[in-house]
């Protein structure tokens, strides 16, 4: 076969695997670099069912491949190494986003797992910035801010605006590995100075960011203070 006929045919089989639908000569020229005409086409399209490669499902239908067009495809004109690098790429691309996303749904695992195992609120801030909380209602119904409404209504509302308190959490200066605890008004917000809280940071291949625990200053922070270091070993 002549190379343009050889073109023409993998320009139709990749068409026709793409689209699914039949492929007329017209279709065949759109977005491809063939400096030939519609005629010509069919001209090629003729030679090319002639010889077994494609076929027309119905009159005055586009053409499709044969399965012996299939085969010569498959065995002549695949370009591995194009496909291979295509694949790789893509591969990789989805790869990093499946790991980002198992990392994340593990850090919420965790983050729900020292709000339960806490009794207190549990936070985390991921890559983009954005803080996520869990465990409020754990505060709320401690003594301290059933006394005081006031007070938890503040925390409800540093926690739920978010901006200032991933502000704080991001002005913080904490060496990854290191649990850092403010107590009262040690804390750099003074919406939550009725509060303690435990910070530290964390690095994986995939995801880093920081967690902590926020609840009332009667708090158990030995306890809390292992909570926060065993999950980075989880994280690790």
């Amino acid at each position: 076969m002549k190379e343009r006929t050889i073109q023409i045919l993998a320009a139709l089989i990749q068409n026709f695997i793409e689209s699914a639908t039949p492929v007329a000569s017209k279709k065949l020229l759109l977005g491809k670099d063939f400096d030939i005409s519609s005629a010509t086409v069919r001209n090629e399209f003729a030679v090319l069912e002639e010889i077994g490669l494609i076929q027309s499902p119905h009159v005055s239908a586009g053409k499709i491949p044969t399965q012996k067009g299939y085969r010569f495809f498959v065995d002549e004109l695949l370009e591995d190494k194009e496909q291979d690098l295509l694949v790789q790429s893509i591969f990789a691309q989805h790869l990093a986003e499946y790991r980002l996303a198992k990392s994340k749904e593990i850090v919420f695992d965790i983050i729900r797992l020292i709000a339960q195992l806490s009794g207190n609120v549990a936070f985390v801030t991921v890559d983009d910035d954005r803080t996520f909380y869990i465990g409020l209602s754990n505060v709320l119904r401690s003594p301290e801010f059933i006394l005081h409404p006031e007070k938890a209504a503040q925390i409800v509302e540093i926690l739920e605006g978010r901006a200032r308190f991933e502000k704080m959490l991001s002005s913080l200066e904490i060496p990854e590995g290191e649990v850092k605890i403010f107590i009262g008004q040690e804390n750099l917000l003074e919406e939550i100075s009725s509060c303690a809280m435990l910070v530290t940071r964390f690095q994986t291949k995939n995801i880093s960011g920081t967690i902590g625990i926020l609840g009332p200053m009667r708090m158990k922070y030995g306890f809390n203070k292992a909570l926060l270091q065993n999950s980075l070993e989880m994280l690790e």
